[in-house]
């Protein structure tokens, strides 16, 4: 039996029909036969308007492991394990599912920010905001003025808002950044408009920061609804038509979260901001926003799980 027999052999025997391998190499050093481990991963996707017609669609991944066998085409213990295989598979698939979230938040970021829920996070910093845009400047002595405990959570956004280009720190204290100075000459006097692209840009570049380290996790919901429609649609590359009905399965699936009256609220505030569209009892996609979603896509490295 060849070496290329023998690894597929072990391949189906010990990671079932899944997983394959690539050709494997000899490594001359190690004295080694080494074949990677990879699998086209199935997802079906369904279009609600068409419940009988399925789409079958593949994510590939590569590097799940290795098998390792010696001269004499025995395996050796550096060979991974059945349980490690199944482990990297599962973080796979946990990354995709963050990178799609990625993705979406992104690409959607000025819809949330219209959301009646992103004004959670302009509280946070909204006076902050509105002394650089009146004043211009933001004295140490007006940041030390207040209580340790609360002086302290300021000074904390301040440095939130310097590291988005929001703020700049001078020797009197705090100023506008230059991407302060850019978005409000673009709202063109517009508050409101001002306010919304401050948020937009918050989301889209430090949504993750908003919920580990500020602990502000009002949007997560709209998110979490927002990928279970995007992240199949993302997967199958086309837009689909699915009932409310369908992406709630889905996320109670995903999130392991029963729906609630507040689920159909996020739904209907996605639709009101563009996020989504609705016609005739079916939720679909905007495309516009889904085609930037596949361009990111595509522009991405590939992911793969950390080996143990």
């Amino acid at each position: 039996m060849s070496i290329t027999e023998e690894v597929r052999r072990y391949a189906t025997r010990h990671y079932g029909n899944l997983v394959t391998v690539d050709k494997p190499r000899f490594d001359d050093k190690t004295k080694t036969w080494i074949a990677e481990l990879k699998c086209d991963y199935p997802r079906v996707v369904h279009d609600d308007r068409s419940p009988s017609e399925r789409s079958l669609n593949f994510i590939s991944l590569r590097r799940l492991g290795e098998i390792r066998l010696g001269e004499d085409f025995h395996p050796i213990e550096t060979t991974t394990t059945r349980e490690t295989c199944i482990k990297n598979l599962g973080s796979f698939l946990q990354m995709w599912q963050e990178r799609a979230e990625r993705i979406i938040v992104e690409v959607s970021s000025n819809q949330l920010a219209r959301t009646n829920q992103a004004q959670s996070i302009l509280a946070k910093v909204g006076m902050l905001i509105s002394r650089l845009q009146s004043k211009g400047l933001i004295q140490e002595e007006d940041i030390a003025a207040f209580p340790p405990t609360q002086e302290a959570k300021i000074r904390l956004y301040l440095r939130f808002l310097e590291g988005l280009d929001l703020a700049r720190k001078t020797e009197e204290g705090y100023t506008y950044g230059n991407l302060f100075a850019a978005l409000r000459n673009d709202s063109s006097g517009n508050v409101g408009a001002f306010k919304t692209a401050i948020l937009s840009h918050i989301i889209k570049k430090r949504y993750t920061t908003l919920r580990e380290t500020f602990g502000i996790s009002q949007l997560e919901p709209f998110v979490h609804i927002d990928s279970c429609y995007y992240r199949p649609a993302l997967e199958a590359e086309k837009l689909q038509y699915w009932t409310s009905d369908s992406i709630l399965r889905h996320y109670s699936e995903i999130y392991g979260r029963k729906p609630s009256l507040r689920t159909g609220y996020i739904l209907d505030e996605l639709v009101a901001v563009d996020a989504l569209k609705y016609e005739d009892k079916y939720y679909f996609g905007n495309d516009q926003l889904f085609t930037q979603m596949l361009d990111l896509k595509s522009q991405m490295p590939e992911v793969s799980p950390c080996r143990a």
